[in-house]
């Protein structure tokens, strides 16, 4: 199979709309007031508020290849690069929400934690599929899931696995 790629940078889109979300309530605040302290505090509030999220931002996104022995995720902006071995990736999740982009979110182990990444879809539709049983044949532990659990792509994956595929949480009274 060849080289997967994907990239969490979809969300920077997001905070550049709070950014100038921010800047927006700042001027309106800054036009509206006459006392110079508050005219201050309207421009200093929003510049720090910018400033956070770019910070945050940059520690958020990356770009994610899944290479033939091992999944590497370089996050560009800060220039740091981790390798994700397939023995220990725990879960892929299938996430399908009402006007945004399909995700996908791959749960791992690392240093004895398990930590979390969420970005683009590496395939849309089919191919999905076929992915997914790239991923198995390297690691037949990995755990499917999707959601919303009435997404077309979970009939999919029990066409391929069967009802069994996933664990179902039973709730008793």
């Amino acid at each position: 199979m060849k080289k997967c790629h994907s990239s969490s940078s979809y969300s920077n889109y997001e905070a550049v709309i709070a950014s100038l979300m921010f800047l927006g309530i700042g001027y309106a605040v800054f036009s509206t007031t006459e006392s110079i302290y508050l005219k201050i505090i309207s421009i200093i509030i929003p510049i720090l508020l910018i400033i956070l999220i770019v910070l945050y931002r940059r520690k958020k996104t990356f770009d994610i290849f899944f290479n033939e022995d091992k999944i590497l995720v370089d996050y560009f902006i800060i220039k740091e690069k981790h390798e994700i071995a397939y023995k220990d990736l725990l879960e892929i999740t299938y996430i399908s929400a009402h006007k945004s982009p399909i995700m996908n979110r791959i749960k791992f182990r690392k240093n004895k934690s398990i930590k979390s990444l969420k970005f683009t879809s590496v395939v849309y539709s089919d191919e999905y599929i076929s992915f997914i049983k790239w991923l198995k044949s390297k690691n037949e532990n990995i755990e499917i899931s999707v959601f919303p659990s009435d997404n077309m792509m979970n009939h999919k994956i029990q066409e391929v696995y069967g009802f069994n595929y996933r664990k179902i949480l039973k709730k008793t009274l």
